[in-house]
């Protein structure tokens, strides 16, 4: 399973630099989630965090093709307002593409469109999202069985879920205010590492 973390628009250029340097070794992806910001703003925190060495490779724009194409970034995450995944392929072939779907229907048109994995849910209850009624796992489970292209689950996951998000078939998991509203978020992201890897070498037994 593939570790997402997705920033919450709530802190400063410093403390995003700060929190991303310090979790960026036990994670998968960052998501560079920041609707308040604007492009000099993201610009800025992009330009700290390659003087931080924080890999580009491991970060992954949200919505702002433009800034992510200004610093080379080869991650981008569509909203379901955004442009489509066949529009961005078509500017930029080798970009790797994931969008945000809620729905079965919005989950397959996404897919055909082209692209690269899907970010689903939320799954649980969460404070961010407190008066939308959670997909679930049941919905979770039908939706990664009828697409085939990896499917990552977001929405109240803590270490303690990720053994039934998998079950029901999530290739990743997604995760904002578990860490980003952590009193520490480095021990928050190896708590949900340490369970990822346990999980990982159950199935090897």
């Amino acid at each position: 399973m593939k570790l997402h973390v997705i920033t919450d628009g709530k802190k400063s250029i410093k403390e995003l630099a700060e929190i991303i340097l310090s979790i960026h070794n036990e994670i998968d992806y960052i998501h560079i989630r920041e609707r308040g910001k604007s492009a000099g703003e993201l610009s800025k925190l992009l330009f700290t965090l390659n003087e931080l060495d924080v890999p580009s490779g491991k970060l992954i724009m949200n919505d702002r093709l433009d800034v992510a194409l200004l610093h080379g970034l080869r991650g981008i995450q569509l909203p379901h307002h955004s442009f489509s995944p066949e529009q961005v392929r078509q500017m930029v072939p080798h970009m790797k593409i994931g969008s945000s779907v809620h729905s079965m229907k919005e989950a397959e048109a996404a897919e055909k469109a082209g692209a690269d994995y899907l970010l689903f849910g939320h799954i649980y209850s969460t404070g961010s999202k407190e008066n939308i009624q959670p997909r679930g796992l049941k919905q979770l489970m039908e939706l990664s069985s009828a697409v085939e292209i990896p499917v990552v689950a977001i929405g109240g996951i803590s270490p303690e879920k990720i053994k039934e998000v998998k079950a029901a078939g999530a290739d990743g998991i997604a995760v904002m205010s578990y860490v980003f509203s952590a009193g520490n978020p480095s021990k928050a992201v190896q708590s949900l590492r340490e369970e990822m890897e346990k999980l990982e070498q159950q199935s090897y037994i």
